[in-house]
């Protein structure tokens, strides 16, 4: 019970210390992070169109909306892969594993798949955007998708300078970001 209370708890700060550091007048509701792989390398022109439509959606209705992430130019293609630490809680061993960014990584003797889609350098997240707001290392992020037996458990973003911060929760591994690697 105490280890839920302090998740609630670190989630519910690490939110206030996005939404103060975003600066943002917009509201705040509660969003639905979605990723469509599709919309990552769109232009700038179809932005505008997409904040139509979540602010459509956001006003009224009382719905959820979706967040957009946006990956600005100067991060774009600046990296190819992620290192992640994944810990066997049975063995109490750990393995760290470079994976490209798009590409599916099965745990040895599982049947759990991890699969990172999304780096950003300098992860900032308003009520209607995720980005980078600048392509230094100051708050990495990956947006990684983990299934097992072909079911997804967890879509969401492991931060590698906070990584208690919306943890991987599985009974036997434990999944936390090290480093991004750059392309060459």
């Amino acid at each position: 019970m105490r280890t839920g209370f302090l998740s609630i708890l670190m989630s519910a700060t690490f939110a206030v210390l996005i939404s103060l550091s975003a600066c943002s007048n917009k509201p705040d509701p509660a969003p639905e992070v979605s990723i469509n792989p599709d919309t990552l390398t769109k232009q700038k022109k179809d932005d505008s169109h997409a904040s139509q439509q979540s602010s459509g959606q956001q006003q009224g209705s009382g719905e959820k909306h979706q967040i957009e992430v946006v990956i600005p130019d100067n991060v774009k293609g600046k990296w190819e892969a992620v290192k992640l630490s994944i810990l066997d809680k049975n063995t109490n061993k750990a393995q760290d594993v470079t994976i490209k960014l798009g590409s599916e990584y099965k745990i040895p003797g599982s049947e759990v798949t991890l699969k990172p889609v999304v780096f950003l350098p300098d992860f900032r997240m308003d009520s209607l955007t995720i980005t980078s707001i600048s392509a230094e290392l100051n708050n990495p992020a990956v947006n990684v998708i983990i299934s097992e037996a072909g079911k997804e458990l967890f879509k969401g973003w492991l931060y590698s300078k906070y990584p208690d911060i919306h943890p991987f929760q599985h009974g036997r591994f434990a999944v936390v970001m090290l480093e991004a690697v750059k392309k060459n």
